[in-house]
């Protein structure tokens, strides 16, 4: 059932509240997606992504930018019942609910430790059926801000960095642009999350995602190997799937590169596509 594997301990924002209550629990919190209640109880009342908050970039207030009465579940449903909704719906994550109350909160990672990560017989199942090959990368010496052009128009919230003889040097993420960006910008973030000004344009979600509404990213022209991060977490193609899992859940990401025997890179891996995994697995 749900309640074997959801957290209990739930992140909320309330209605009444702004997009600056959002982005300051998410970076507070470390994540990217917040259960909105009623101001005051724990009646639930929507669900506020980073995805909500990049599609209404000009909104502010809670009551428009948060998902309305949002597809919930009961600590009493089953996982597997959850599971499928997930799968249907496209979510990563479910409000749990009893008697309109936020109880919990159930996620993809949730679901894939409680299924897969010790389970020995499709624990043990190597990761290559699950592989994709569509990877979002460059090669190491490309101007910075170049780089940023083509991981927004990929969609994504990291880069794979590509050696000249292929194999992968680091990746680089939003918050690593942010960093980089100018001093008056880094300062306007600081402002942001200690409450000091309410009016600044910029913030950023705790997953490494950019939230821009009125500023543009000014960034050094230089390769982008000058500030990319070197230690990177990655997987080996012979690894099976609870040791995938097991990284996923250990460094609390959705998303992790596949590298050969010699330290090529041969593809990437998201927590989704591990679901319908579970779904079979729950089935037998």
């Amino acid at each position: 059932m749900v309640k074997d594997c959801m957290q209990s301990d739930v992140v909320y924002v309330s209605v009444p509240g702004t997009r600056d209550d959002v982005l300051q629990i998410m970076a507070e919190k470390q994540i990217s997606g917040v259960p909105v209640v009623k101001k005051g109880t724990k009646t639930l009342v929507g669900i506020v992504t980073r995805t909500d908050l990049l599609k209404k970039a000009d909104e502010n207030q809670l009551a428009m930018l948060m998902v309305r009465d949002p597809i919930t579940v009961s600590p009493r449903t089953d996982l597997r019942s959850a599971t499928k909704i997930m799968i249907d719906r496209n979510f990563r994550r479910l409000p749990v609910v009893e008697k309109d109350e936020l109880v919990g909160l159930l996620s993809i990672l949730d679901i894939l430790g409680a299924v897969l990560e010790n389970n020995a017989k499709v624990g043990s199942k190597g990761i290559s059926e699950y592989i994709s090959k569509e990877i979002a990368a460059v090669w190491d010496q490309t101007p910075l801000p170049l780089t940023y052009m083509i991981m927004d128009m990929a969609g994504k919230n990291a880069l794979v960095l590509i050696s000249a003889n292929g194999g992968v040097s680091g990746m680089i993420t939003v918050s690593d642009y942010i960093r980089l960006s100018e001093v008056t910008v880094e300062d306007n973030i600081s402002k942001t999350f200690s409450g000091q000004d309410s009016t600044v344009e910029w913030g950023w979600t705790s997953k490494d995602f950019l939230v821009v509404t009125k500023k543009l990213l000014k960034l050094p022209n230089i390769p982008v190997a000058d500030t990319m991060t070197k230690n990177i977490i990655s997987i080996s193609e012979i690894a099976t799937v609870s040791e995938l899992v097991r990284t996923l859940r250990k460094e609390d990401i959705d998303q992790v590169p596949v590298l050969s025997a010699t330290g090529n890179l041969i593809g990437m891996i998201e927590d989704t596509k591990l679901l319908k995994l579970a779904l079979e697995t729950q089935s037998e």
